[in-house]
């Protein structure tokens, strides 16, 4: 099982931020604790990070993407896949992300209670299936991400709607009622309005296009993961997020291969923020060494 310290990592690249835990900051504050000034220094001279809930990760996401030079080849990708009705995996000039690390030092800061984020009980480690039967989740063909490992997102009793959406903790390859399609994210929003123009009929106020990107297949979504080299063990991973899409705000494209939450232009924060809870919810931390 890949080590907790490089799912932070992880974060961190999908956020384009500093990610780190409070768990990990007391074990840092135990180091120094015999050196109260320097302790205080440090302290004092960095802004005070940001607790990450759960609810808050496609938020963050989307905001990340406005900064992101992978996310902004991701924008170019989506489109010449929508507009040409191949899929990403056709195109082997697609694979310019691989170069790409993750942008540098950022001022960006979240940190995350571990014992809140992480469900290590619904850990999941892909690395050596192959499937050999077709899953369903939420009704939709379920591409499981094989080659992968996952951690679990803590999501149980998390909304109010209860847990349904996830289907139930001991899985067979049917769905159950009420439950959600399974999709990997790939790339979002503001910086991708007029992505699929002439390919989704945008509604009076609507840019074409603007709103949240996913797909179900984990293998066209590999073509839009990000990449990083982990410090703790110097290896190179691809990290991808894996939600549950409510189908009540899916949109289809490309013979149904591409998911879109339709985000209205000029819809505020607190309405976005309602909107991407009731439509979109990351469940699991997808790694693959490469």
């Amino acid at each position: 099982m890949i080590d907790r310290e490089v799912a932070l990592e992880a974060l961190s690249v999908v956020f384009n931020a500093n990610v780190t835990s409070v768990q990990k900051q007391r074990l840092q504050a135990s180091f120094v604790q015999d050196d109260l000034s320097v302790r205080h220094h440090a302290t004092s001279a960095a802004a005070a990070p940001q607790l990450l809930s759960v609810k808050q990760l496609i938020p963050t996401l989307l905001d990340a993407d406005e900064t992101s030079k992978v996310s902004r080849s991701n924008y170019t990708c989506i489109k010449s896949v929508l507009q040409s009705g191949r899929l990403a995996s056709d195109f082997s000039t697609l694979d310019l992300q691989d170069a790409i690390e993750i942008e540098g030092p950022t001022e960006k800061c979240h940190t995350i209670d571990e014992d809140e984020f992480f469900d290590p009980q619904f850990d999941y480690d892909f690395t050596h299936l192959k499937d050999t039967e077709t899953y369903y989740r939420g009704g939709e063909v379920y591409e499981r991400p094989c080659g992968w490992t996952r951690f679990a997102i803590k999501v149980l009793d998390k909304y109010p709607d209860g847990n349904t959406w996830l289907g139930k903790s001991w899985r067979s390859t049917q769905s159950v009622p009420g439950e959600w399609p399974v999709s990997y994210h790939g790339t979002s929003q503001k910086g991708a309005e007029g992505i699929i123009e002439g390919h989704y009929e945008a509604g009076s106020g609507q840019v074409y296009g603007r709103g949240i990107y996913s797909t179900p297949l984990i293998s066209e979504a590999i073509y839009y993961a990000k990449t990083f080299t982990s410090k703790k063990n110097g290896k190179k991973y691809k990290v991808i997020l894996q939600n549950r899409i409510n189908p009540q705000y899916r949109e289809k494209h490309n013979y149904d291969k591409y998911w879109l939450v339709p985000v209205p232009n000029g819809t505020s924060d607190e309405e976005e923020q309602k909107l991407v809870e009731r439509a979109i919810r990351p469940y699991g931390l997808l790694l693959k060494e490469v």
